[in-house]
């Protein structure tokens, strides 16, 4: 069944347009290697992880109490930038011009520290695809929902004509937030179990998110 036609799409970045996952266990278990601890897989990561990102790092038995936050998140995010197999999906740019093709604004609205994303998304050249990039001014991966909601304010647009696509059952906490809908990706940092938990519409990835829709 097709759905009300987007105006306006607010796009997560990690998992959902960029590919990263095995990025993020990779700087995960740097932290776990470090200290001693189990380190996780893909399923596992997808089974546990959480935001804000402090969540997860309790659930996987860290001490946060104990622990330099600023340190363990520098770490993290120079083993996970450093990981050579982050790309783009390969249906991230295709579906990126399908929806600039039929005058759909676009956002970026993501829990990554904002010169980074922007780094990110300029080395790929898909800058131009976005009215509006959005992130955090650390590297906590904290939560982006009020980010999400000042930015709808600016918009003349009905919420029911907003889609929040992302890959986590966080981004359908931050759809609710502001008031949007909301699509997830199994693509991503969470497994589909969980993410047909949270009530939101789950597709495989962004590459089916054409066929929803009814231009």
């Amino acid at each position: 069944m097709s759905m009300k036609n987007p105006k306006h799409i607010i796009w997560d970045w990690n998992g959902t347009l960029q590919d990263d996952v095995l990025a993020a266990v990779v700087g995960i278990n740097v932290l776990l290697k470090q200290r001693g601890m189990p380190l996780v897989d893909i399923q596992k990561h997808r089974e546990l992880f959480s935001f804000p990102a402090r969540n997860y790092y309790i659930a996987l038995g860290f001490d946060l109490e104990k622990e330099n936050w600023d340190e363990m998140s520098n770490t993290f995010i120079k083993a996970f930038l450093a990981e050579p197999s982050t790309d783009l999906f390969d249906w991230t740019i295709p579906t990126l011009s399908y929806f600039k093709e039929h005058s759909v604004g676009m956002s970026l609205v993501s829990a990554a520290e904002l010169k980074t994303l922007i780094k990110s998304v300029e080395k790929y050249g898909i800058l131009h695809y976005f009215d509006n990039i959005v992130g955090l001014t650390d590297h906590g991966a904290g939560s982006k929902a009020e980010n999400a909601k000042s930015l709808v304010s600016t918009f003349d647009i009905p919420l029911d004509e907003i889609y929040l696509i992302g890959d986590t059952s966080h981004d359908k906490e931050v759809a609710d937030y502001v008031g949007c809908n909301c699509i997830l990706v199994e693509s991503g940092y969470e497994s589909r179990e969980r993410l047909l938990n949270s009530g939101a519409k789950v597709i495989p990835s962004i590459k089916e998110l054409p066929d929803i829709f009814n231009f």
